[in-house]
């Protein structure tokens, strides 16, 4: 039972790394375009920004994370 919740957490771990991959890459690849990014707030109000503002944000969020640990 233990092993089988390890091997979950393992997976989930993988997956979680690999989105973040992937949104770092789309990020880049939006900044060396010049593009802008679309998110939304929690009440659901769309707001844009540039890529490279985004990818700044989520590089700070990323060495936030990887203080705490």
């Amino acid at each position: 039972m233990m092993e089988r919740r390890k091997e979950t957490e393992s997976v989930s771990e993988r997956i979680a790394r690999g989105m973040e991959i992937a949104v770092e890459k789309c990020l880049l690849d939006k900044v060396v375009k010049g593009q802008t990014v679309v998110y939304a707030h929690d009440d659901g109000t769309v707001y844009s920004m540039s890529a490279k503002d985004a990818l700044d944000h989520f590089l700070m969020e990323a060495v936030e994370e990887i203080s705490k640990n």
